[in-house]
């Protein structure tokens, strides 16, 4: 059996890590060396601070003599009187047979004809339909080739399967 060679493995190396060049940055502990305090904001040359020195002397003050506090007056609330209101009157229907409402609930001969008429016209149009989109779609379409034929306009060519289609949605 052959000897199995050795397999040379490089040595591993950890690169240096430089934390200086991507330190977030910061405030400084202290303040600046250029903070000037006690220096006016504002040079202004005709600038001259205030003299603090009074010429005036201020009179003595002497505090007032207590008063006994006056005693807190009671503001007068005015309570709204409120009138019960008297229940409005009930009016009693008079009930009536059972045959009776079932004649009042009977529409009059003038409605029944108006809604009976407008519910035939609404079911024939949807039923006429598709008759007559049939019946007009051919006619409307040979007019608009012949305007377009009389305006120079040059007709669009349908292709072999546009006209079969054409015919087998005819035949149904």
């Amino acid at each position: 059996m052959p000897e199995i060679n050795d397999i040379g493995i490089n040595d591993v190396g950890v690169p240096e890590v430089r934390t200086w060049l991507n330190a977030p940055p910061s405030t400084p502990d202290v303040p600046p060396v250029t903070l000037d305090i006690g220096v006016p904001v504002i040079n202004l040359p005709a600038f001259e601070p205030l003299d603090f020195d009074s010429e005036v002397q201020p009179g003595k003050i002497t505090p007032p003599k207590p008063q006994p506090p006056e005693p807190p007056s009671t503001p007068k609330v005015k309570i709204p009187r409120i009138e019960p209101k008297k229940p409005a009157p009930v009016e009693v229907e008079e009930v009536k047979p059972l045959i009776q409402q079932v004649v009042e609930a009977i529409p009059t001969i003038p409605q029944a004809t108006t809604v009976a008429a407008s519910s035939v016209i609404g079911v024939s149009a949807a039923l006429a339909t598709p008759f007559l989109l049939k019946l007009i779609k051919p006619t409307v379409k040979k007019v608009m080739v012949k305007i377009q034929k009389a305006l120079g306009r040059q007709v669009k060519v349908e292709s072999d399967w546009q006209r079969r289609k054409l015919q087998r949605a005819l035949r149904k």
